[in-house]
């Protein structure tokens, strides 16, 4: 869910705490970069986890430094874009991409859902389509706590989210990740067709949707939910 490089860098050998940091429920103790607390249930395959998707998780490395170091230079993180590294459709730019499709299949596979194929398959470089969308903007988690405790280590994933489009049907798979202050939310988005398949080929999904959609129209989210999940 979060890379043991990544959270390496950001705390060190700093102890850690994992939780949704909500004001209702209690953080829990991290054992450290490679706990199982920071693994997806749900596991790929040894080569599509490595030989397949080693170059988007280099590449996200990279690109999420560079983000960084714009920030600090007081510049907006979309203008890493302008890089000429991440030229419309290079491959450093489809590789930034393929690192968040791999996420989002990971996200959809713990939720027991069934992993699109064209997603997946760009994922693991069988194809140059891209379906992912991407905004960067600042975690609002971490500026929650920026006042009260200033720079600090933080790093977070937003799960799965599945919006639905005015019928009230799943139209899209969202989730984020964070480092610091950072957040990259990424998502696809689906019409007729892939609704269809959903209904009549992964029922259960299909219900766990409705379930959660009713829920949120139940629950009427706050602003502040909204702001976390990123909608």
């Amino acid at each position: 869910m979060v890379k043991a490089s990544a959270l390496r860098k950001i705390f060190g050998r700093e102890p850690m705490v994992i939780g949704s940091f909500d004001g209702t429920s209690v953080p829990r103790d991290a054992q450290g970069p490679k706990s199982q607390a920071f693994h997806f249930s749900a596991r790929i395959c040894a080569s599509c986890n490595s030989s397949q998707t080693q170059a988007p998780d280099r590449e996200f490395d990279r690109f999420s430094a560079l983000v960084s170091e714009l920030i600090s230079q007081g510049k907006s993180p979309e203008s890493v874009f302008s890089l000429p590294q991440y030229e419309l459709s290079s491959t450093p730019y489809l590789n930034v991409f393929r690192y968040f499709a791999k996420l989002l299949c990971c996200h959809v596979a713990e939720s027991c859902g069934p992993r699109p194929l064209a997603l997946s398959e760009f994922a693991v470089g069988k194809t140059d389509l891209n379906l992912v969308l991407l905004d960067i903007d600042a975690d609002p988690t971490y500026e929650k706590f920026l006042d009260s405790f200033g720079e600090h280590q933080f790093a977070g994933h937003g799960g799965l989210t599945v919006c639905a489009d005015s019928s009230s049907l799943p139209a899209s798979f969202r989730s984020s990740l964070s480092f610091g202050g950072v957040r990259y939310k990424f998502w696809v988005q689906y019409g007729a067709a892939v609704q269809a398949e959903l209904r009549q080929f992964h029922p259960d999904f299909w219900g766990k949707c409705e379930a959660a959609y009713r829920e949120a129209i139940d629950a009427r989210l706050s602003d502040d939910d909204r702001s976390r999940l990123g909608i």
